[in-house]
């Protein structure tokens, strides 16, 4: 519960900004398409594709054709990320195998070899592989089918597209850089893009919340006012945690929460009201863009979600500039992630998520809720009374070893050293590793016997290894670094396991 609050909390935030914009009652469910932090030689770039229409502003727009295509920056469509969420309208797609989306775009992604192939395939009108296919048949003809479009809309726009193939294979030719595609409506000279346009917006709202009458009936009787489980009021239209997050699912009963949908498990499973369900829509982004840091060595995305448990009007009020920054700006450019977060005042609570990617939904690893940053510098302090007892020094050039996040890199580098050469293996340690870093975390004993049974498994075999004890690779610790490592390690758990005394 902690850590939907936290999330919620992340919401309320998002939707103070959002209240003065003109698409206010849809903001907290519009995404980002790609990521604002791309690097600069890998940068996302956008193709616009500029449609001539009778009337800009007609609820029904009349396409005439295509005026031309340009390319800019992905970080040009807008001054800031509001903006460019308002501009794009952009919203996932409700699965893979709908023939809709919530906004004329498409991700094009990383050029090919052949780019002209991967637009027209072999005969685009059949080859559901090539993007003009998807452009026709998932993005465009729905609008057309609903009378978004004037009838013959769509075909002049696959007319226009065919003409400027060239210069889409032109825009489209870096294999390092992924790229847009977006269709908007020329205005003398300016670009209008989807979100700025009646037609799309209208149907947007169609399609995130169309017409609930019939829903609403349940074998012909009214659906019922339903308790939502976040704010605790009643509501006819709630909705599930399935809807937010990924790890949530109805599909599959063995994933959370366990049961197929039907009729009567909206009441039983954690259901949210309208409102509600706004706010974690919007935490949910905005977790996935300023609180997620990627830990490659293990595969797995780690959530740090902050949680005010004091007033929050006067907690604002007595934050450190420091705190406010974090508060605003996430986790994403911390290099010393743990330490920074031992460096905030009390009032504060973490919740951490280790999930990982699986195609459309995400695996959760471990969830800790309710950590505060006391106990995170605890955990420093203790790794700072292993490296003095081990010998290195507590000044300034040992800063970054005596760190609490070298202890758990540290960890990682030790455990993931005694895993075995296969992928199951290393798949059983990184489990080994992450159930240690969430003991921690938690306040929870580590189990060392287990951990030195293992390292002590593996040291015959180490020490028969010649590239283990000198390293042909330059930038891999040899054995009798690693010996210590492990024993740093050991004390460090021991030391974190008597904490309390």
């Amino acid at each position: 519960m902690g850590f939907l609050q936290a999330v919620h909390s992340l919401g309320e935030m998002v939707s103070s900004k959002n209240q003065d914009s003109p698409l206010a009652d849809i903001m907290n469910y519009l995404q980002l398409p790609y990521s604002l932090e791309e690097t600069e030689d890998r940068a996302v770039h956008v193709l616009r594709v500029w449609l001539e229409a009778a009337d800009c502003y007609s609820e029904v727009l009349d396409i005439k054709g295509i005026s031309h295509i340009d390319k800019i920056e992905y970080a040009a469509i807008g001054k800031d990320e509001m903006q460019i969420r308002e501009r794009c309208l952009y919203r996932e797609p409700v699965g893979r195998n709908v023939s809709w989306r919530f906004s004329p775009l498409h991700k094009l992604g990383k050029a090919s070899k052949d780019v002209t192939k991967s637009l027209l395939g072999n005969g685009w009108q059949t080859d559901n592989k090539s993007i003009f296919y998807k452009l026709y048949n998932n993005v465009l003809t729905d609008y057309e089918k609903l009378g978004y479009f004037s009838e013959g809309s769509v075909d002049r726009i696959m007319a226009g597209l065919i003409d400027l193939v060239d210069k889409i294979a032109e825009y489209w030719n870096d294999s390092k850089r992924s790229y847009l595609l977006i269709f908007g409506v020329k205005n003398e000279d300016n670009f209008l893009y989807p979100g700025e346009l009646p037609a799309f917006t209208k149907y947007f709202r169609k399609k995130f919340k169309p017409d609930s009458s019939e829903a609403a009936k349940v074998k012909g009787k009214d659906q019922p006012e339903i308790y939502c489980a976040l704010c605790g009021e009643w509501s006819h239209e709630v909705k599930t945690l399935d809807k937010v997050f990924k790890f949530a699912t109805f599909d599959k009963p063995g994933f959370l929460p366990g049961t197929k949908d039907g009729i009567g498990v909206k009441e039983k499973v954690f259901p949210v009201c309208e409102k509600c369900y706004g706010t974690l829509s919007a935490g949910r982004e905005e977790m996935d863009n300023r609180f997620i840091s990627y830990e490659a060595r293990l595969g797995v995305n780690l959530y740090v979600i902050p949680e005010i448990v004091f007033n929050k009007r006067e907690y604002y009020r007595m934050a450190t500039d420091f705190t406010k920054d974090f508060l605003i700006k996430g986790i994403k450019h911390e290099p010393f992630l743990f330490n920074n977060l031992a460096r905030h005042q009390e009032g504060l609570v973490y919740h951490f998520l280790f999930a990982e990617p699986n195609q459309a939904q995400l695996i959760v690893h471990s969830l800790i809720e309710d950590v505060p940053p006391t106990r995170l510098k605890r955990l420093e302090e203790l790794w700072k009374e292993t490296c003095l007892a081990f010998g290195y020094d507590d000044d300034s050039e040992n800063k970054g070893r005596l760190s609490l996040d070298t202890s758990l890199r540290q960890i990682i580098a030790v455990m993931l050293s005694l895993a075995g050469k296969t992928e199951q293996d290393k798949t059983v340690m990184r489990e080994k590793i992450i159930t240690i870093i969430s003991a921690l975390l938690n306040g929870e004993q580590v189990r060392t016997n287990d951990i030195k049974t293992l390292m002590v498994s593996r040291l015959t075999g180490l020490f028969n290894d010649p590239d283990w004890i000198r390293p042909k690779e330059k930038d891999k610790l040899p054995g009798r670094l690693q010996m210590k490592g492990m024993a740093q390690v050991i004390d460090f758990l021991i030391r974190a396991n008597g904490r309390e005394k």
